[in-house]
């Protein structure tokens, strides 16, 4: 499988991660512009800001939301990524499976 993570930063438009085998997806999170993210999230693709005084255990509606991905690869590795945009999770031929949506940016 194939995941494709938009960018909303004028650099950037795509990140593609291919030879996934499995792929786990997390309920909706929430942080508040200043994530604390687990040590062992290699990939952090936050282009969202917020406006957001939370604190790390409060949650307001100027929370920005998130999902936090774990990735199995062909290999048999392992590796986590955490972002607020949209990924498409793609079969090994590039349609998609699944719009997985955080965020949309206009």
């Amino acid at each position: 499988m194939i995941l494709k993570i938009e960018r909303y930063s004028n650099e950037q438009r795509w990140w593609i991660f291919d030879s996934i085998r499995k792929i786990s997806i997390s309920k909706t999170l929430t942080h508040n512009g200043i994530p604390e993210i687990r040590q062992d999230t290699e990939v952090v693709i936050f282009d969202i800001k917020s406006e957001c005084s939370c604190g790390p255990n409060d949650s307001c509606s100027d929370c920005v939301k998130y999902y936090l991905l774990t990735c199995r690869l062909n290999d048999g590795s392992e590796f986590s990524i955490a972002f607020d945009t949209i990924a498409y999770l793609l079969n090994d031929n590039g349609k998609t499976i699944e719009k997985i949506v955080a965020n949309y940016q206009k």
